[in-house]
């Protein structure tokens, strides 16, 4: 429980929620306001660097159920051999906001380079500490996902009243209503070759909000990559005449993002094999002409269960998402459910038997995070090589020989 004395010694800070809830902390990072649509992930210790910078939650406060966040410190920002970001999954940080209970202002690891207030610092971002995330988490849960308002204070600053800010967050934009995509898509083309001598292909990768562990893996299966603004048609993609399309994960409402629909009806038409992943895997779904729905408080975690429907074994998947296909609108479409949540039964991805598409609603690159489906990703590069989904492959023949 904060006391006046420790709000006396410490940054104040305060978090609005818009159903009138308020919760009075201790601020670190900026000395800002930030508004966005407040979530929650149950993902543990490890891997903070990575969803501060995960393009997914842009315009999002995000909050840790791990009650005390930080310990490792952040790493440096470095890039690795492809030239992408080592130790994080884009090249800032992207949530408005950062909530959690506790946060380590003394962290230990030999590679840390500094705590998590001057990493948020650094980036404008403010956060909130020392609030009770559980009951946080509880109201969202309960209600769903809503509108919050996070603002750390200068020490000298007056402080509004709980009814001023209230009411700035009623009156606030919900960021669901924008572009979210639009807004964080690279504008320019970016291609991330291997050697020459080990390329066995080209893959296209549609950035509506990409992270780099997807690169790595596909960098890793010895595939060239070029990277694509969202809104890049199917004309001008394949002029680089790809071997296989990936849609990316990325924020916010999938029917906003009309260009890529409309890229990926024609790459159903024309049969490109192709992977989508998260938001990926709801615009393949809109562009076979299904439907998509807001979740009430999405699936964020590193610990969500699915079920493949054609074998029925289990996975534990690394997902963070708040829309999901309603599956019963693509009964008509050819395309089938590859997996369902083990949890509330939502749709996590759908495949086409006849053509070589699929898409999960997880995330199979996770970074830190369960490694059970990364092989999703050669199942990708069995369809580049084939052309068909369902396609037996030799186990003593080489895919590379056959792109």
């Amino acid at each position: 429980m904060i006391t006046l004395e420790t709000l006396l010694e410490e940054q104040k800070a305060v978090l609005v929620l818009s159903n009138g809830k308020i919760f009075h902390g201790i601020g670190f990072g900026a000395t800002t306001k930030a508004i966005g649509e407040l979530v929650f992930t149950t993902f543990t210790a490890a891997g903070y660097n990575c969803a501060l910078t995960d393009p997914s939650n842009h315009g999002q406060l995000y909050t840790l159920t791990y009650p005390l966040v930080g310990n490792y410190g952040v790493p440096p920002w470095e890039k690795d051999q492809t030239g992408i970001e080592k130790w994080f999954e884009s090249d800032s940080i992207k949530c408005s906001g950062f909530i959690v209970h506790e946060a380590c202002k003394n962290p230990s690891h030999y590679e840390s380079t500094k705590n998590l207030d001057m990493f948020l610092k650094e980036h404008h971002i403010p956060g909130i500490e020392r609030i009770d995330t559980r009951e946080l988490t509880k109201i969202l849960r309960k209600e769903g996902v809503q509108l919050g308002l996070l603002q750390v204070f200068a020490k000298d600053e007056l402080i509004p009243s709980d009814t001023e800010l209230l009411q700035e967050v009623k009156n606030a934009l919900d960021p669901n209503q924008r572009h979210l995509v639009a807004e964080i898509s690279r504008e320019k083309v970016q291609e991330l070759r291997i050697a020459e001598e080990r390329s066995i292909g080209t893959v296209i990768v549609i950035d509506c909000g990409v992270k780099n562990n997807i690169l790595r893996e596909l960098n890793k299966r010895n595939l060239d990559v070029v990277i694509v603004p969202y809104n890049t048609s199917y004309e001008e993609i394949m002029k680089y005449d790809p071997d296989g399309i990936l849609i990316s994960n990325g924020p916010g409402d999938p029917k906003k993002c009309i260009e890529t629909i409309e890229v990926a009806k024609n790459i159903i038409n024309n049969n490109i094999p192709c992977m989508g992943i998260c938001l990926g895997n709801q615009i393949i779904g809109l562009a076979a002409g299904g439907d998509t729905y807001k979740m009430k408080f999405g699936h964020r975690g590193g610990n969500k269960p699915v079920i493949d429907l054609r074998t029925g074994k289990g996975f534990i998947t690394s997902q963070n998402h708040g829309y999901a296909l309603k599956i019963t609108t693509l009964l008509k479409s050819g395309f089938k459910p590859l997996f369902t949540n083990a949890d509330d039964g939502t749709n996590e991805g759908i495949y086409h038997p006849e053509k070589p598409i699929f898409a999960v609603q997880f995330h199979p690159e996770a970074y830190p995070g369960p490694e059970d489906t990364t092989y999703l990703f050669d199942d990708f590069l069995q369809n580049i090589a084939f052309r068909a989904f369902t396609h037996p492959r030799d186990k003593n023949q080489s895919i590379e020989e056959e792109i």
